[in-house]
């Protein structure tokens, strides 16, 4: 990865997309985007979730204030507050500029058809076409705050052969890649009938190991079923947008995931 995206509402339950955007970031040694949109004109750059002091907490600088240190690390971290009330349109407006490879954001679980309290998460991943990863609010994180460890051991892949999910496959095998620092388990779930499962291709690992589901049902259930009794960390998902009119009402298989999780999901559009 070269480049993270990650916009933030600066509520309670950003903190945890936050500390994930920011450990990929560590890891990787890619450029950090911060953004906040500010439709009160009050916010201040001191509200901005701190760059330096997180990674000081979790020992990987010895101080938050040595910048030349911070340098060192092969971070670059670009902070922006915005004036606006169009958040959606001011991100994409960014990234129309400023492609990223990833975009790290907190999503507020519930009906997406609430006219009067319209989200922000999905319809910037939608506008963005980018890999996306949604940290719903009460998940369980990634990483812990206090120390920066990476708890990923169980990373769930819906396949089917349209969308194809190599590209999905390819991004959960460098998240493991980036984050996983132990064994990891690959499940690979399809929902329909045996002769229609798509042929999957992962790189061998000595950490890794991989499981190939098959069921029958509804797949958004299936997969949300599947994701709890698998103890998911992660699911990683093709999309490729909606499909058709009931898609447009209820959002996309993805969506309808990402509403019911309890872990965060990375939807890759193919």
């Amino acid at each position: 990865m070269k480049h993270i995206f990650h916009p933030t509402d600066l509520g309670h339950g950003s903190t945890t997309a936050f500390l994930i955007a920011l450990r990929l970031a560590a890891t990787t040694k890619s450029a950090l985007t911060i953004m906040h949109v500010d439709g009160t004109g009050e916010g201040e750059w001191s509200d901005l979730p701190g760059v330096r002091k997180t990674l000081s907490r979790w020992g990987m600088l010895k101080d938050e204030h040595d910048l030349e240190e911070f340098e060192q690390m092969g971070i670059r971290v670009n902070k922006q507050m915005m004036k606006g009330d169009r958040p959606v349109s001011n991100c994409l407006d960014y990234l129309s500029e400023h492609r990223s490879d990833l975009i790290v954001l907190a999503t507020h679980q519930g009906s997406g058809n609430n006219w009067r309290k319209r989200k922000v998460a999905e319809p910037l991943a939608r506008g963005a076409g980018e890999p996306t990863l949604f940290v719903p609010e009460n998940a369980k994180g990634l990483v812990d705050a206090d120390t920066g460890k990476v708890n990923l051991r169980s990373i769930l892949v819906p396949v089917t052969v349209d969308p194809d999910p190599q590209r999905a496959i390819d991004m959960a095998v460098s998240t493991a890649k980036a984050l996983a620092d132990g064994r990891v388990r690959f499940n690979f779930l399809h929902v329909g009938g045996e002769y229609k499962a798509p042929v999957v291709t992962v790189p061998e690992h000595p950490n890794w190991t991989t499981e190939h589901m098959l069921r029958l049902g509804d797949p958004v259930e299936t997969i949300v079923n599947v994701a709890d009794a698998t103890s998911a960390d992660l699911v990683v998902m093709s999309t490729k947008g909606h499909d058709g009119f009931l898609d447009m009402l209820r959002g996309s298989k993805t969506e309808r995931v990402l509403r019911a999780v309890r872990c965060p999901i990375m939807a890759v559009p193919t």
